[in-house]
């Protein structure tokens, strides 16, 4: 992607990169993880000038990464919001997550870990920024609503939505009989419809 970005994107995406990479490395406890990445939050909200951005993009990289609970969810859904977003820094952004899935595809031989699902989360973001807050959200949807639906189903057990277990969307789905190899393309499959049919509700 770096060849189709500005700089100061380049620098945000090493940085979130480097936060994931320290948590695969070192697995950091939620505060310093949640301080380090509000503080590269705002530092993408100075660089691109948009208020909303060090909200958005804080919550992205954080449903990513929750999303990256089962083979090949995390790069499907990015890999298919890019592809709908398009531009030379989207298609670059959908060819590197779709050569990742040729080992993360079930039954995945290589893992995306931190540093992969937070730098794609951020990616997502700046790419989008340019569209607007509509758009960033709209693109990101499948993530936002796993990421919504095991963190009321914590709450309501009376869990901290920030320890991790087998209760996503992802697993319900699984659980139910989906299968695991056909449950990322349907995971991409949802993510750019959802993009697509913003877009053209955004330019009708």
């Amino acid at each position: 992607m770096s060849p189709w970005l500005p700089v100061g994107h380049i620098l945000l995406l090493a940085l979130f990169c480097l936060i994931g990479a320290l948590d695969d490395v070192r697995s950091l406890s939620a505060g310093p993880k949640a301080a380090a990445l509000a503080a590269a939050a705002i530092l993408a909200g100075l660089i691109t000038g948009l208020w909303w951005v060090p909200i958005v993009i804080w919550i992205a990289c954080n449903a990513v990464n929750m999303l990256d609970h089962a083979d090949g969810l995390a790069a499907s859904t990015i890999a298919a919001a890019s592809l709908g977003l398009g531009g030379d820094a989207g298609l670059a952004c959908a060819g590197a997550c779709i050569g990742f899935l040729c080992f993360n595809y079930p039954p995945a031989r290589v893992f995306m870990g931190d540093s992969g699902s937070l730098l794609l989360g951020a990616a997502v973001v700046l790419h989008a920024s340019e569209r607007g807050f509509g758009s960033s959200l709209a693109w990101l949807a499948v993530p936002l609503i796993d990421a919504i639906f095991v963190i009321v189903r914590r709450l309501r057990q009376g869990r901290r939505p920030w320890i991790g277990g087998t209760d996503h969307l992802g697993h319900t789905l699984l659980r139910v009989g989906v299968s695991g190899k056909i449950l990322p393309a349907l995971y991409g499959v949802v993510a750019l419809a959802i993009g697509l049919a913003f877009t053209a509700w955004q330019t009708s």
